[in-house]
């Protein structure tokens, strides 16, 4: 990538300056959404809205065209039909415009003729980037910035971080942003590249390989198109020290065929990107979950020298259910020394505790905050332990000080991995955590998932 479409690209992920084309002055309306999500996200750049009939929009002046406007915008987001687009591409292009978001479909997704007015698209933007056609934009939650003329990224909950998501698929972008801000996961950067005429997820790779605010990049990938660009952006990326997670969809018959029309891509074997990701470095996410909740452990800043757990609980059923999927993926849970025991017999005297096995069952008694601190301090400070999985059973729920707050405690100063798993529903719990930088899940499998990609990254 020559020097000034990189800075292009750079332009788009941090515009100063963002032009409208075929803005609305509804904002309820799919045109008159970036204008409102510019203003309530605190955008602090100029904003110009295109729209040939009307003086201005909700107080900002409005210029009748491309030619029109004040200067040369970073970015132009174009909400127009297929062939009013490649004008609107033309003129931004021979402003000097940074980039342009093409937010419509009727592209090479539909067949040969959207094909053909999709590559004219790319012959009019010269060294002007597209970002699509046929995606939602993008949303740089860092500085407050959205790109973007759909409702699915109207999401107020929105939490900064460290975990760049990147997709081939707007609703897909959409989706993985609700279920961060259920889940208390805070973001940096979302992207949708749709049919990548031009900008591709490798391109967004390499960029977000220097972005100091991102430390692991998620994708769902729908297609490689570019087997050789793949692996050098992936190899940027872990130079600069960031883990890559990945979401390949296609594994099925069904899958591939889906994916085919979607964005007019061409799906591969399933089989050739096992081998692919592990070739180039990239850990494959089994469950769609795990785009989230496996970068969540790797951004906790937590060191895993081995495969011994300690599993407290106080609910037996959910101990031997963690204790046999983590066994299943290699790890294991060694019963107690002899030290460890004394301290957790002296926490719990009644009867029908045992500090012989692991899971260690604290049992219903042991559910008081000064219990569960002094069982995972125990546990932390045991030789024979690398990480601790603590359960949040039934009985917890109602509750959520009795693991939360002992566990945010003891994990600033802890330099081995806690992570939480919720037997039962509970999203308040795990949001909180979460927030608080505490690896939490709902599903059993991904604590098992989250500690295997912790222990692959630190090989």
């Amino acid at each position: 990538m020559d020097s000034v479409r990189w800075k292009n690209l750079e332009r788009l992920i941090k515009p100063q300056s963002v032009a409208i084309i075929g803005a609305s002055s509804n904002p309820n309306k799919t045109s008159g959404r970036p204008l409102r999500y510019l203003q309530q996200d605190g955008f602090h750049g100029k904003i110009w809205p295109v729209n040939h009939g009307r003086a201005q929009i909700d107080g900002i002046p409005c210029f009748n065209t491309i030619r029109n406007l004040p200067d040369t915008p970073d970015v132009g987001i174009i909400m127009l039909g297929p062939r009013s687009t490649q004008a609107a591409v033309a003129e931004l292009s021979e402003l000097g415009c940074a980039a342009a978001i093409v937010v419509g479909s009727g592209y090479a997704e539909i067949g040969s003729e959207g094909k053909e007015i999709q590559d004219a698209l790319l012959q009019y933007s010269g060294d002007m980037r597209l970002l699509g056609p046929n995606t939602i934009g993008m949303l740089n939650i860092i500085d407050g910035i959205t790109l973007s003329a759909s409702g699915a990224l109207d999401i107020k909950d929105r939490i900064k971080g460290n975990i760049a998501i990147l997709s081939q698929s707007g609703g897909i972008l959409g989706s993985l942003l609700s279920r961060a801000a259920e889940k208390g996961i805070g973001l940096s950067h979302l992207v949708a590249t749709g049919n990548e005429a031009d900008i591709e997820i490798s391109d967004l790779m390499s960029a977000y390989a220097k972005d100091p605010n991102t430390r692991v990049i998620s994708l769902y990938i729908e297609s490689i198109r570019d087997k050789e660009k793949f692996e050098q952006a992936a190899d940027s990326v872990k130079r600069a020290g960031k883990p890559i997670i990945a979401y390949k969809v296609g594994r099925s018959k069904a899958g591939i065929k889906s994916t085919a029309s979607h964005t007019g891509a061409l799906a591969g074997k399933d089989e050739i990107y096992d081998g692919f990701f592990a070739q180039t470095g990239i850990i494959r996410a089994k469950r769609y979950d795990d785009l989230l909740d496996v970068p969540q452990m790797l951004v906790a800043n937590k060191f895993l020298k081995g495969k011994r757990l300690g599993v407290l609980t106080t609910t037996g059923g959910a101990g031997s259910l963690i204790a046999d999927i983590c066994g299943i993926a290699g790890f294991t849970t060694p019963d107690p020394d002899k030290i460890t025991k004394i301290k957790l017999n002296n926490l719990l005297e009644h009867s029908g505790f045992s500090s012989e096995r692991n899971p260690i069952d604290l049992t219903l008694a042991g559910l008081k905050p000064k219990i569960i601190r002094g069982a995972i301090r125990a546990l932390l400070e045991s030789p024979r332990y690398d990480a601790i999985i603590s359960i949040v059973g039934s009985s917890g729920v109602g509750r959520p000080d009795l693991v939360a707050e002992p566990v945010i405690e003891l994990s600033a100063k802890a330099e081995k991995p806690i992570i939480i798993y919720a037997s039962p529903a509970a999203p308040e719990i795990i949001k909180r955590l979460n927030r608080n930088n505490i690896p939490a899940f709902n599903c059993p499998e991904t604590c098992a998932a989250a500690l295997s990609a912790l222990l692959r990254i630190k090989e």
